[in-house]
This record gives C-alpha cells, structure tokens and sequence, in this order.
C-alpha cells in the first residue's frame, strides 16, 4: 500500500511540476500520468507500473522508431535520452478538435467550436459551405464544448492553460452576426458538457490543486439567463468533492454529475432559483460511490441512467433510487456514448467490441469486434433498407460496420481521412460532416462517400 501511494504521488508530481514543459505528441485522450494513477489504483503497483510502461512504449516510443533513422552505433547512446524526453504522453498544447458540429433547424446552418475556442457559424450557398461569422476576432485556448442554441443566441465555452493555472471563459453570442452578449470568465478549465434548465446555465468546472497531495474538487456554476441585471452572472456555485471529466447531464428534472473518485451526484434542478451557497441541503437528492472512477458518458433511457467506469463495469441504475442498479461487465473501457436501437442497448468499448445489452434484465446478447478504436459517438445510418453503425476512429475516419441480419459486424468501409477524430458525425440530408482534431471540416455524400468539401476553421479558407 505504501508503494502504491507513493507511486501515485510521484506521478502527480510529475504531471503538474513536469509535465507542463515538457511537449510531446499523445495518441491517447487520457494521458499516461493520468493511465498510470487510475491503473496503479486498479491493479495494484507491480501489474499496474507494467501496464504503464507498455502503454508509453505504444504511445510515443513506437511512432519515433518508425520515423527516426539514427546509425546502429548511435542507438545505445540515444534511447535513453528519447526515453526520459518521451516520458510524458500529456502533451499540454490543447489537442482540442472534440466538439460535435451543431445543426441550427431554424436557418439550416451549423455551429461548430474550433481546437482554438472560437465558434463558428457555417452556411451552405447553393451546396458550397462557407463561414458566416467566428467568435472571438483571434483563437486562444482551446475548447472541448458542444456549442448549445438557446433562443436567438449561442452558448459555448473555452479554456488556456500554461502550465497548471488556467483560465476560462463562458459566453452567450446572437445567432445571426456572432457578436457577444456576455462573457464571464472562470478561473479554470471547464469541462465538455453544458446543460440550461429555466434560464439557467448549468456547467462544472475543475478546482485549482495548490499541492499535489490536496483532495481534487470541482464546482458546478449557475449562471442567470435572463433578460435583467443579473444577465451573465454567477449566482450560485455547487462544490463536488473528485475531478469532474463529462460534464453535467440535465434529465427529468435533476442534475447529475460523476467524478473520478467513483461519485455519482444528483441535484434537484427545480430548486436552482433559490439556491445559495449556504443551502447545498436544499437542492442535494443524493450521492453514491461507485468502487472504481466513472470515465465515461451519462446515458438516459427510460428512468434509468447508465454509465461506464475504467474498470470496464457497465451499470445501469433507476432515476429515482441510483442505490439501486444492476451492472455488467464490458470487459474494456467505454468513452463513446451508447446507442438505444431496435429496443437494444448498444455499446462502444475503446478496443473496438459492439456489445448489445438486453435492457429488461441487463444481459449481454452480443459481441463484435471491429479491431477500431472507439473514440466519438456512434451513429446508427440507414441506406435503401440496409442498416449501418458509423464508428468514428482515432486515424482512420468513420468505420462503417454492417448491422444487417445477414452481414453484421462487417466492414463496409469508411468515410476516410487520416487526421484524427474525436468527435461524432452529423448526418444531415445526403451530407455526412466530419469535424477534425485539427479544426477542419469534412463534407462527405453520405451514399458515394466521397470528400466533396474541406474547410480549414483556423486558417478560415479551403483547404490545403
């Protein structure tokens, strides 16, 4: 035990005293310092710091040894210096580029926020897209927020961060012309999900750590909506003990939130306007713990919320008792949202397993592999009577796996590009619309799957 806390120490040393200068690519969303606590936690210190060092060879010594020509006699001397330099898998320039693309059904235009912060809106001229209008003037931060339509406005949110202290900012801006209505800025990172409940805007946000060894903690903010004084404004903030990583989920009524620590927190939504912080009672429905971090998604379906932990634990709980819950294991880690189809559960782990679950006694019916790796949302697609699931993939695009009767769990190709993706498709008439981790828009025909249409956000033109 005592070399397992000390293991977990040290890698929060040096996430936050290292790290943050030390820039190397990471081809995973959750960083190795982060892998290694949560996996030493998990398994134990000697599986756990093995597992580590695997992961690290994966992640960044492999894509050197096959882009690097160095002399034999060189070698020796080399790999350790690669190996202390390529140590950290966190690479603290924003990676951004996870923003969903957001259909306006008013006007038939899109919303999209850039791995720069700035929101785009794009509008399509005779077939040709085109940016109507950016906020802000010049990109800095990043953002990993769906961009959210409320009335005739947009809201959406951004951070920066220079070595651990960061800053960041919420803001509401006019649909028709991008120019700003408020901003507010937050004094750290604030996490993908942003919900509105009666005027409210609802999101969480990460505490600042002064030493490594302080318990982490999140707040979940309120803002005010309406058209008053208030307009803009903090009204309230609801502490949460544990890291906060998706977000807040708005459903029936109440908020909830999980955290790292293996905490799921439920809110009364209805009780907001009178909320202060010195009445946390008033508003608190429940809190239970889970026994392993819970990493992925909240889902919502029929009075009952669902979610993964890293453990691979798929649990399934009701709306009104979350005490209450049945669970199942995957196997491997879930980070994509489910999808309820044809009165199934389906399921996306990071290794690429469909798994569908039966809902009424929670059984598992079905696995498939498809050898990808799992990083957006599915989408489920039909196309002249054939049944499709588009799976977006880290370096390949969207995997198209057939779910016919007679073909299932087969490839049928791909909407392909190589750069990477962590974001879901919008289907949207014949057009399929992909948005890159570097900020490029991709514009497929959904049938011939062919790229008709690419649009560089940062550089604001075609591109390259």
């Amino acid at each position: 035990m005592l070399l397992k806390n000390l293991a977990i120490l040290l890698l929060s040393f040096y996430k936050f005293a290292i790290s943050p200068y030390i820039l190397s690519q990471c081809c995973y969303a959750i960083s190795c310092s982060d892998y290694s606590k949560i996996i030493i936690k998990e398994k134990g210190i000697i599986l756990g710091l093995l597992l580590s060092f695997l992961r690290l060879l994966k992640c960044t010594l492999m894509p050197i040894k096959n882009n690097l020509h160095i002399n034999n006699r060189f070698r020796l001397f080399i790999f350790p210096i690669l190996l202390f330099v390529f140590i950290s898998c966190t690479n603290f320039e924003h990676q951004g580029g996870w923003s969903n693309v957001v259909l306006d059904p008013d006007n038939e235009s899109f919303f999209v926020s850039s791995n720069e912060g700035k929101v785009f809106n794009i509008v399509t001229n005779d077939g040709i897209p085109r940016i109507n209008w950016s906020y802000p003037d010049e990109g800095k931060g990043t953002s990993y927020t769906d961009p959210i339509l409320y009335k005739d406005s947009v809201i959406s949110a951004k951070f920066d961060c220079r070595g651990k202290n960061c800053e960041g900012e919420v803001f509401e801006i006019r649909k028709s012309d991008g120019q700003i209505i408020w901003v507010k800025n937050i004094p750290s990172k604030i996490n993908p999900r942003i919900e509105i409940y009666n005027d409210i805007l609802i999101f969480s946000s990460l505490d600042k750590q002064n030493n490594v060894e302080d318990p982490k903690s999140s707040q979940i903010y309120l803002i005010s909506l309406k058209n008053d004084s208030n307009k803009g404004e903090v009204i309230g903030k609801i502490p949460v003990l544990g890291e906060i990583w998706s977000g807040v989920y708005l459903y029936d009524g109440k908020i909830f939130v999980a955290t790292m620590e293996g905490s799921l927190y439920i809110y009364d939504a209805t009780k907001l306007e009178d909320f202060s912080n010195n009445s946390l009672d008033q508003i608190s429905i429940d809190a239970i713990d889970f026994p392993h971090a819970i990493n992925s998604q909240l889902f919502f379906h029929e009075n009952r919320i669902m979610f993964s932990d890293v453990a691979g634990k798929f649990y399934s709980a009701s709306i009104d008792d979350a005490k209450t819950f049945v669970e199942v294991d995957l196997g491997n880690w879930m980070i994509a949202k489910p999808v309820f189809h044809n009165s199934l559960i389906y399921t996306f782990t990071l290794n690429g397993d469909i798994i569908t679950i039966q809902p009424e006694n929670f059984e598992i019916l079905e696995t498939i592999n498809t050898d990808k790796i799992v990083v957006g949302d599915p989408k489920v697609l039909e196309i002249d009577g054939d049944e499709y699931i588009l799976l977006p993939t880290e370096k390949e695009g969207i995997e198209i796996i057939n779910n016919s009767e007679f073909d299932k769990g087969n490839s049928s190709g791909r909407y392909s590009t190589e750069k990477k993706l962590y974001s879901s498709p919008l289907i949207f008439e014949n057009n399929l619309i992909i948005h890159t981790q570097e900020s490029e828009l991709l514009f497929f025909k959904v049938k011939s799957r062919d790229l008709y249409y690419c649009l560089d956000l940062n550089e604001e033109k075609i591109c390259d």
